[in-house]
């Protein structure tokens, strides 16, 4: 686990919280911003509920298939990918 490829599991970046507003899931490091992606539905899960979000659609892929279509999304090419955000040690790929 703390590799950058293999199946991974991601969602929309907007997203509804609990309350019913919409926001932008995202993270952000040093000006960078990054798109959360999970090794599995459960670490995804649990994120998102700490992070207040609900209705969200469970996408699957790997890092390549999200940085490439981050890379076709005008608002989402300097994008990069943290995998396991809440674990100790996150791999983060930067943007192109």
């Amino acid at each position: 686990m703390g590799e950058p490829d293999g199946k991974v599991y991601y969602s929309t970046p907007f997203g509804d919280t609990t309350d019913g507003q919409q926001r932008l899931f995202l993270l952000e490091r040093q000006g960078v911003r990054f798109m959360p992606v999970f090794r599995s539905v459960d670490s995804m899960r649990e994120f998102y509920t700490r992070m207040d979000r609900v209705a969200y659609m469970v996408l699957e892929g790997d890092v390549e298939s999200v940085m490439a279509t981050n890379r076709s999304i005008e608002m989402m090419k300097d994008v990069g990918v943290v995998i396991e955000p809440l674990s100790e040690h996150p791999v983060v790929v930067l943007p192109e």
